[in-house]
């Protein structure tokens, strides 16, 4: 738990500083920290070629809670935003394209990096302009191999800006306007079993730098594990 606390700490500190950056020459306005969970369908142990999961986000009455004051603050009209990333591990089996993933999308919308069918690098978006704040995006595996997909791996955490009353059109106005209230949101897996121990089967006691990293993110529920057979 301390380690957990620790990195959601520097999470949070790194997201502050990127806040504050956007904010230089800006008013004085309101910034908030909140966690949103992401619940997976589909979990297993071990996968198959073509198998879908699917990410899953809901925020049905528009409200957080903000982690410094435990305020519940309504949010009228975000774009909420995740980065997800595959990364691939080099223990057999190995994939044997670069055609690897997929995204099938049911609600919310994703901007896929240009490298997406090898790494699955996309940003996840949904929120404004739709009328809720539900995301349903669904992963399509393509390869045998064994991955690890990550949420907001450089980051930590996501920006969102919004004002009373709903108006979507202030999601165009880069920096914010000065009415518009800031927040951090920093993104776990809601689940139960993060296949942990799968991970931990494959790279036995190895004190590699990476897969340490790689360990650290799913014992954080940054991170899912997943094995395609």
């Amino acid at each position: 738990m301390r380690k957990r606390l620790h990195f959601f700490a520097a999470g949070l500190f790194l997201a502050s500083l990127w806040s504050c950056k956007i904010e230089s020459n800006q008013p004085d306005r309101n910034i908030y920290n909140f966690t949103q969970e992401v619940s997976l369908s589909t979990v297993k142990k071990e996968y198959s070629v073509g198998d879908i999961f699917r990410l899953e986000v809901s925020i049905p009455d528009k409200t957080l809670k903000d982690l410094t004051s435990g305020a519940d603050i309504r949010i009228d009209n975000a774009t909420f935003n995740v980065t997800t990333l595959m990364e691939v591990l080099q223990i057999d089996p190995l994939p044997g394209s670069i055609d690897r993933f997929d995204l099938i999308i049911q609600d919310g919308a994703a901007d896929k990096e240009e490298d997406f069918p090898q790494n699955g690098a996309a940003l996840l978006k949904y929120g404004c302009p739709a009328n809720t704040y539900t995301m349903r995006i669904g992963y399509q595996l393509k390869q045998r191999g064994n991955y690890l997909l990550r949420l907001n791996p450089e980051r930590l955490s996501s920006l969102i800006f919004f004002t009373d009353g709903g108006n979507c059109s202030i999601q165009d106005i880069f920096p914010p306007p000065s009415e518009a209230d800031l927040g951090n949101v920093f993104y776990t897996f809601d689940i139960e079993d993060n296949n942990l121990d799968v991970f931990n089967t494959l790279v036995d006691d190895t004190q590699d730098p990476l897969l340490l990293e790689y360990r650290q993110a799913l014992e954080d529920k940054r991170a899912f594990f997943i094995a395609v057979r």
